[in-house]
């Protein structure tokens, strides 16, 4: 049998529109990601079994509508909550470049074997995220499951499901917020 996962970004928080990292920064939706909650809510292919919610309140806001659409009863899983940005976090690129300019210069952000000082290195946080999705595949086997989380996260998920390799990783393009993308995991 096999897993079908749909995976949700959260919708725009502040944050996003100045595309600054956010990470473990709780940050709440805006009205537009509010509305984009509700539209997902709509969109979702039926047959949807559990839901499953990163813990952070962006990710719960997205899911409300999800809740009420599917009368679903959501369990939340910290093993695919953002990745921690260390002293990147709520700064754009362009203030990592004024700050840390020898960190944003090696692009420390979007590396395998490198980070900002405080951050989740990316090995760490696919790990982690490789944990949750067995996790879900033993759980959920034949099911179909709606996971509400990150844009870090599906692309954490990509390379495990999709097989995206190390040096495509973060140049696949990055899901839109309160959009999703639907896998079958064997």
């Amino acid at each position: 049998m096999a897993l079908t996962l749909l995976m949700a970004r959260h919708g725009q928080t502040d944050l996003n529109i100045d595309e600054r990292w956010q990470g473990r920064t709780d940050a709440p939706l805006n009205a537009t990601g509010f509305a984009q909650a509700e539209q997902l809510a709509l969109v979702l292919p039926g047959g949807i079994d559990a839901l499953v919610v990163s813990p952070m309140l962006r990710a719960r806001q997205t899911a409300e509508p999800m809740v009420r659409a599917l009368g679903l009863v959501t369990r939340f899983d910290a093993d695919f909550r953002e990745r921690d940005f260390g002293i990147f976090e709520g700064l754009t690129a362009e203030d990592a470049a004024q700050q840390f300019p020898e960190l944003a210069a090696r692009n420390v952000a979007y590396r395998w074997d490198e980070e900002p000082p405080g951050a989740e290195p990316t090995r760490v946080v696919v790990d982690r995220v490789a944990r949750g999705l067995q996790r879900l595949r033993e759980t959920h086997d034949g099911q179909t499951v709606l996971l509400v989380s990150h844009g870090f996260v599906v692309r954490c998920l990509r390379h495990l499901i999709d097989g995206v390799s190390e040096a495509d990783f973060f140049a696949v393009a990055r899901i839109a917020n309160g959009s999703f993308l639907t896998r079958v995991v064997a």
